[in-house]
């Protein structure tokens, strides 16, 4: 029995060996390939451009500290501002030969030593940050012994002593006295509070941002050079392109920022030429570049304020809805039969492909918005060839 066994075992190893040419060829073919797939999607389709932007302040000023008089270096000897730090109206800025140096909100850069007697703007925005920062005193522009009792506090709860000089009460009474007038018609002199030129510097907020600082060595009031530049506390995108990546963007525009994960709505403003160094009218290369394609700079303008942590940021913008609410598909399932009639093919649960007449809404970027002509013949997450 085992012998037959074996003999039959034999036979067909030995027809397995032996099959027809008709036999291997079939083997050797690949198995056919099955259709390419996309699932159908749901939503907006719009044209939409992309941008990498700047996150910063939505103005910047730049400042030169003033020199010390009668010494020959200003020097920062306390107090370094770091970049990205916030400061705001009567803070303490910085420290120069040690001396404070404060931040005090105005439209205009301080002029002059403000003191006992003074009066004008410049002594209102220095009441204001005063009063701002709870000290008492009316911001009436005169400069009298309240302001001068705020100065000596405001110095004193810094860790200075404030700058003091001699006047008459009779200088006093001429120009007007401020807030507490002296009418003594004798000339006595006496000692007032005020505030050095050199000690104040004109912010563009009543909050900033420091977007560049100082640290302590760092040798300032040298003139052609900003020691430290300030900017508003609210931060913007700027988008620096050349004219060919701007596309139809324009000002007005919606915009989305995308920053640390979260999206947030945003308007394009003006479209501007970035600056750039103009060559020598002489250069070889003047006539050419008067022909070429210059950057242009846009800001984005956030409904809602940025992380204060972003330095960069995605910015998108939606030049035209194309349809709303639509079912979305690649391009490449969808075939013209002529006048305008277009179909796709979709796989059904069962591996079979069924054909589906469509209209075409619309086109972006290499997708298409569909409607079906038959309602539910077509729906999200339906599998459709594209190849």
């Amino acid at each position: 029995m085992t012998a037959i066994i074996a003999v039959l075992g034999a036979g067909f190893w030995f027809a397995a060996q032996f099959q027809s040419s008709a036999q291997h060829e079939a083997n050797a073919k690949a198995p056919s390939p099955g259709p390419v797939l996309a699932e159908v999607t749901h939503g907006t389709l719009a044209e939409e451009m992309r941008f990498t932007g700047h996150v910063g302040p939505s103005l910047q000023t730049p400042v030169t500290l003033l020199p010390i008089p009668e010494t020959s270096i200003a020097v920062v000897t306390g107090h370094p501002l770091e970049a990205g730090a916030s400061t705001a109206s009567g803070q303490l800025l910085t420290e120069v030969n040690g001396r404070p140096v404060f931040g005090v909100r105005t439209p205009f850069a301080f002029y002059r030593d403000i003191g006992p007697g003074d009066r004008g703007p410049d002594v209102e925005a220095l009441q204001i940050a005063l009063a701002a920062r709870s000290y008492p005193v009316k911001p009436d522009g005169r400069y009298g012994a309240e302001t001068a009792a705020a100065v000596r506090r405001w110095y004193r709860d810094s860790g200075y002593d404030a700058a003091s000089r001699s006047t008459t009460d009779t200088e006093k009474d001429r120009q007007g006295g401020g807030d507490a007038p002296v009418t003594s018609p004798s000339p006595m002199p006496s000692t007032g509070e005020y505030v050095p030129l050199t000690e104040l510097v004109a912010i563009p907020t009543s909050s900033a941002r420091v977007v560049q600082g100082v640290q302590i060595g760092q040798r300032v009031a040298e003139e052609g050079r900003p020691d430290l530049i300030l900017g508003s506390a609210d931060l913007v995108v700027t988008v620096v392109v050349s004219v060919a990546e701007l596309g139809d963007v324009r000002a007005g525009d919606g915009a989305t920022v995308s920053v640390d994960g979260a999206e947030i709505g945003g308007v394009v403003g003006d479209i501007t030429p970035t600056a750039t160094a103009e060559p020598d009218a002489g250069s070889p290369s003047a006539a050419e570049d008067s022909g070429a394609a210059s950057d242009v700079t846009f800001v984005v303008t956030p409904a809602t304020s940025l992380p204060a942590s972003a330095s960069r940021a995605q910015v998108t913008v939606i030049e035209e809805i194309v349809a709303e609410d639509a079912l979305i598909v690649p391009v490449l399932a969808v075939s013209d039969r002529g006048r305008g009639k277009s179909v796709l093919r979709t796989q059904q649960d069962d591996g079979t492909i069924m054909e589906v007449p469509v209209t075409v809404l619309g086109s972006v970027h290499g997708e298409v918005a569909v409607k079906p002509t038959e309602d539910r013949a077509l729906e999200a997450g339906d599998r459709v060839v594209v190849g």
